[in-house]
């Protein structure tokens, strides 16, 4: 367990130690590959290692009836709602994030209108009122840039805070599947300790990756919000792994309503991952002028890590 809070620890600490070195600015290319690379770890893990997994805990014979034989998709049914569930969220407060920095803009535009005003009265027009009015038009310039300025910062700001929102949401689905493989890991047979340990070290130390490049992004102002971050990620796998400890003391792996909460909640949280991975992370990297902008090798070399950190994890599920 120290050795698997150690990797978690190093996974999340390292890209906030390098954050402000010329090599691993946001705009670099390592920074994109590590990104990406995570992002590929995060989607294998939400597919591979918890909505396939759930399935099958859901499907055997050790749950109720309703799931292995009645209705045997329930955990795609999960994972839909835990997409569904992060979409409602994010949908909501984003609205009311733009609903309430909408009268910051509306006031600004109101005082530009005002500044815009420029007295256009017909007749003869003296050197002096042409004097007057040259003055004013280029205050009015200063005003408008002025604002434009002022209107760019809060809309910066505003896409700032949804991130910070989408960083929290990731953080809530990877904390709910490092509690459940904590457990899983708690109850495994000494036997296959060794081989899973190795596993879950590779695993906890890319995800953490990911997730702390996200946190880097989001520009939190506070410090105090990435500290959180990587205390909750590095605790969590352990705490899952005491928790399982003492489950395996107390009931049997097989019993029904730790297995069928285990299958429900692995769905769920593979459902929030799988959307936050897709949706707010790499939609929104490709999406990006950086991106877009950059040469085809750039691009290439960002996919391809891509595609890695997804087979890095396709072959740990091969003992995780």
């Amino acid at each position: 367990i120290a050795a698997v809070l150690l990797c978690s620890f190093l996974g999340t600490i390292l890209p906030i130690i390098f954050r402000k070195k010329s090599f691993f600015r946001e705009d670099t290319l390592l920074f994109s590959c590590i990104k990406l690379f995570g992002t590929g770890v995060i989607l294998a893990v939400a597919f591979i290692h918890m909505v396939i997994p759930a399935g099958q805990i859901l499907t055997s014979e050790y749950t109720y009836e309703i799931f292995y034989e009645k209705y045997t998709s329930f955990a795609g049914v999960f994972a839909i709602l835990g997409i569904i569930l992060t979409h409602v969220i994010q949908v909501y407060t984003s609205h009311f994030l733009y609903k309430n920095n909408d009268h910051d803009l509306s006031k600004k535009s109101s005082e530009s209108s005002v500044s815009l005003s420029i007295d256009s009265d017909v007749g003869d027009i003296t050197e002096e009122k042409k004097y007057h009015k040259m003055n004013n038009k280029k205050e009015v310039v200063s005003a408008v840039d002025g604002c434009a300025e002022e209107q760019h910062g809060i809309l910066h700001m505003m896409e700032n805070k949804e991130k910070q929102i989408i960083c929290y949401l990731l953080e809530i689905g990877i904390s709910l599947h490092s509690i459940l493989i904590g457990i899983a890991f708690g109850m495994t047979n000494d036997e296959e300790l060794i081989v899973l340990m190795i596993a879950l070290i590779f695993h906890q130390f890319f995800e953490g990756v990911s997730l702390s490049s996200v946190f880097i992004e989001a520009h939190f102002k506070r410090f105090t919000a990435i500290i959180i971050m990587i205390v909750v990620y590095s605790l969590t796998l352990p705490i899952g792994g005491v928790i399982g400890i003492l489950i395996r003391n107390a009931i049997e792996s097989t019993d029904k309503v730790y297995l069928t909460t285990q299958g429900i909640i692995d769905a769920v949280a593979g459902g929030i991952l799988i959307y936050d991975d897709l949706v707010n992370i790499l939609s929104r990297h490709c999406n990006s002028n950086l991106f877009k902008k950059g040469s085809i090798m750039r691009k290439n070399a960002q996919l391809i890590s891509f595609y890695c950190g997804i087979a890095v994890m396709a072959i740990i599920g091969i003992w995780a």
